[in-house]
This record gives structure tokens, C-alpha cells and sequence, in this order.
């Protein structure tokens, strides 16, 4: 092993959650997934040591990374838990003969804690949706080997003890041996421009220290109006000729050290995403997609995702990613009637208006604001960009304003298939925030 702390990466998706464990100075040597869109996006940004496969099929000893038990660092992931969500349980509420109750993939985390399991890990981190601490669960007793559900042969009911989700999970997490708990964090306190609330679990295997991932944020609520101001760049100018980019000393995004109190006003969408060229749905002028960047970096974290080489100039770099969806004329005309970070659901737009059912899809109209960070970039987007309007052009979200916000960075690749990008950015771990826990994780429960 390298000196690097060792970590696998379970339900990798496009990588969000390697990329930033990579950043915290992880050596990311496996991962999995069983979606083949994500898994090219993964291999084509972390390389191949990424396997296409069902995780609920494989054998850990057989199938998992060439690492003996107890070697490995950290065991990562984020299972999928489509019915813990807001949108997973209205999805699969509207679909016939199949409830949230039902669905097994909310028993996914199971998997994820065979792995660790049969590696034995030092430590471990599993990311997963808030509505997971609402959920209750029926258990006849909180050990590991008895938590599922049983039922009544009489009446075909579950019965025993209801329990909260997160009991059950942290149950079984120390009966594997690990001293675990966990934490709600929002992703725009790490530096992310996105209100994106996350659970995170972390477990040690010896010990007692779990981080308290509060202490590690680098930004808070703005001030005042200045401080809610697209920051701009000081040096160079961001609007003063420069043939060539120069980097400031103070970094652009700021590191991680626990305990910081002197916090950056949030990174808003204005500060991630204003410098990128207007496209629209006409495809006319302006044009329907662009593939080259017509301004340097205006903002310290525009700076940051452009990620430009110091030898290199920023118009030599290609834009990826950044073309327009076609909308209607009614979808134009309600996206114009926004005001910035203004929302409508579809329930309250008259009948004629409404694109969708409103007892299925509780959707709505959302322009972004350009002086907050922005909301929840959900997968949700594939469908269509109702609820991520931006916030001076009267279209949708491309996806590289997505993944934007999200905290990729520019060189990041997303497949040319916008359905696919769409769904990969809005289900990945913002890897600035994962960064963030990774880091964390790595000084105060691995030390090193």
C-alpha cells in the first residue's frame, strides 16, 4: 500500500464521492456500480479499477478489490434509497402495485455493510438522503441477524417493535464492531453553491473519535448585500486585459482546518456558474450549445472550476456540456414571469397550464437566484429543468451549470447524452463535499 490511506468506493455513480476523497490525499484503488452510464463516466475520470456490476451478486472475497481484511483504510459509498426521498417516495407511490414498503433497494446499506464486514476497514463513511431519519421500520429484535421485518402468517402484518431507520442502521453497524454515528451536514457550508442537506454515518473500528463535521465548514450566510455580490477576481482583474491567467495567493476555494472561524460568505450560483456563455433553446443567437468559454474566470470560484494550467491560456481550454434543451413557448413564457429564487408548483398555476399531474409529481417552477447558493440539484433534472430555471436566461440548467453546482470541475467529463449527464450530476456526492468528510475522516479517526 501507498502511503496514502486506501479507500473503495461502493455505488461509485459518476464518482463524485472518489473525486473528493481523492482530494483529501485517499489513494481510491476499487470501485462499483451496476449503472454502465456511470461507471464510463467513473473510468474515463478516476481510470479502470471501477467494476460494472450488481453489488447485491458479488461475493466481497471473490469479486471485491485484492485487499486482505483489515488492510483497508475506508470503506465509502452511498447506497441508493430511493424510498427514503421526498421524489423516491412520490415516484414509486404513483406506480401500480408497488409501494415504498416494497421497494428493496432502501435495504441496500446491507451490502454496503457486508463489505465492510469482510474487509474489516478502519474506518468507513456512508452517505445517504435525509428523509432516511424519518423513516421507522417494524423489527422483532434490533440485532443484525433478525432486523428485517417479519409478518403475521394470520393476517400477512408486520409485526414487532417499529423502529427509526437510522437506529436499525447504527444497530447493525456496532454489531459488526464499530463504534458509528451520524451527522446531517448542508453541503453550501463546505464551500459548495447548493443547499444540499446530506447524512453522512462514519464508524471506526478501534476508538471511540468520531469527526464533528460542523468544525470543519469554510462558509456561513452572508452579512449584508456586499457580501451577497458575485465575488470578483482581484488579481488579474477579472475584467482588465491579461493574455495569460495568474494565480492569487490566497487559494481560490479555501482549505479544510477544523475549528476555522473565519468563514466565506457562501458561493453563490452567480459565483459558479455567470461566466459561462449564454445559450438558448432557438438554437439561433445566442446558439444552442457552446463549446468554447468567450470570458476568463470573472469569480475566485469560477477560477477554481476552470481548473486552467498555469501555462495555459483560458481560451485554449474546450467547454464541455454546455448545450441548451429545447423548451415550449408555455414554459418560456412562465420562466420569464420568475422573479430570482421565485418558485411556483404546478398546483397553483392554473389547470391549463400545468405540464404534469399535481397529484403525481408535486413539481414546480424554480428560478434560481443568483445571490444564494442554489437549491437541490436533483436527478429529477433528466425530466425536464422546471425546478432549475436560470436565473438571467430564460431556459433550463445545462448540464456543466449542473455539475457546476455541484462543485465538478470543467475538466470533469459527463457523457454527451444530456438525459444520462443529467441523471449522473444530480445523483452524485458534491465532491467538494466530500472532500470535506474525507478529510475529516482522515485527520481525526485515521490520523495520518
Amino acid at each position: 500500500m501507498e502511503d496514502r490511506p486506501s479507500a473503495i468506493d461502493l455505488f461509485c455513480g459518476a464518482g463524485g464521492l472518489t473525486q473528493g476523497l481523492r482530494d483529501a490525499d485517499f489513494d481510491v484503488c476499487w470501485a462499483i456500480d451496476c449503472d454502465s452510464a456511470a461507471v464510463e463516466t467513473y473510468r474515463r475520470n478516476h481510470g479502470n479499477h471501477v467494476v460494472e456490476k450488481d453489488i447485491r451478486e458479488t461475493d466481497p472475497g471473490i469479486d471485491g478489490p485484492d485487499i486482505e481484511p483489515r488492510v483497508l483504510d475506508l470503506v465509502a459509498g452511498g447506497p441508493p434509497c430511493p424510498s427514503f426521498s421526498t421524489i423516491g417516495r412520490a415516484k414509486l407511490g404513483s406506480l401500480e402495485n408497488r409501494s415504498t414498503e416494497e421497494d428493496d433497494r432502501n435495504i441496500l446499506y446491507r451490502d454496503f455493510l457486508r463489505y465492510v464486514d469482510y474487509f474489516e476497514p478502519a474506518a468507513f463513511i456512508m452517505e445517504n438522503v435525509p428523509g432516511l431519519l424519518n423513516d421507522t421500520a417494524v423489527v422483532e429484535t434490533d440485532t443484525i441477524q433478525q432486523s428485517l421485518p417479519t409478518f403475521s402468517a394470520s393476517t400477512g402484518e408486520p409485526v414487532g417493535k417499529e423502529t427509526p431507520v437510522p437506529e436499525i442502521i447504527l444497530e447493525e453497524m456496532r454489531a459488526l464492531g464499530y463504534h458509528a454515528d451520524w451527522e446531517m451536514v448542508d453541503a453550501a457550508d463546505y464551500g459548495v453553491p447548493q443547499h444540499r442537506k446530506r447524512v453522512f454515518f462514519i464508524g471506526t473500528r478501534e476508538g471511540d473519535s468520531l469527526p464533528d463535521l460542523n468544525q470543519w465548514e469554510t462558509h456561513r450566510e452572508p452579512k449584508n448585500k456586499t457580501e451577497r455580490t458575485m465575488q470578483v477576481r482581484s488579481s488579474p482583474g477579472a475584467f482588465k486585459e491579461s493574455s495569460q491567467t495568474t494565480f492569487n495567493t490566497e487559494p481560490a476555494v479555501p482549505p479544510f482546518n477544523r475549528g476555522d472561524t473565519a468563514k466565506r460568505p457562501y458561493v453563490t450560483v452567480a459565483d459558479a456558474i455567470m461566466d459561462l456563455p449564454p445559450v438558448s433553446p432557438s438554437g439561433e443567437m445566442p446558439p444552442r450549445e457552446a463549446t468554447e468559454y468567450t470570458l476568463p474566470p470573472v469569480s475566485p470560484y469560477q477560477e477554481w472550476l476552470r481548473d486552467i494550467l498555469e501555462d495555459e491560456d483560458w481560451d485554449d481550454q474546450p467547454l464541455r456540456n454546455h448545450s441548451c434543451r429545447w423548451h415550449n413557448h408555455l414554459d418560456l413564457s412562465i420562466y420569464k414571469l420568475l422573479g430570482h429564487g421565485v418558485g411556483w408548483n404546478i398546483g397553483d398555476v392554473s389547470q391549463e397550464l400545468q405540464p404534469y399531474r399535481d397529484d403525481v409529481f408535486p413539481d414546480k417552477y424554480k428560478k434560481q437566484n443568483p445571490s444564494k447558493p442554489a437549491s437541490t440539484i436533483l436527478a429529477h433534472i433528466q425530466k425536464d429543468g422546471h425546478m432549475f430555471i436560470h436565473p438571467t436566461e430564460a431556459r433550463s440548467l445545462t448540464v456543466r451549470e449542473a455539475a457546476r453546482l455541484q462543485s465538478f470541475r470543467d475538466s470533469y467529463w459527463f457523457p454527451e447524452s444530456r438525459t444520462n449527464a443529467y441523471r449522473l450530476v444530480g445523483n452524485a456526492v458534491p465532491p467538494r463535499l466530500a472532500h470535506a468528510v474525507g478529510h475529516a475522516t482522515r485527520e481525526e479517526v485515521l490520523e495520518c
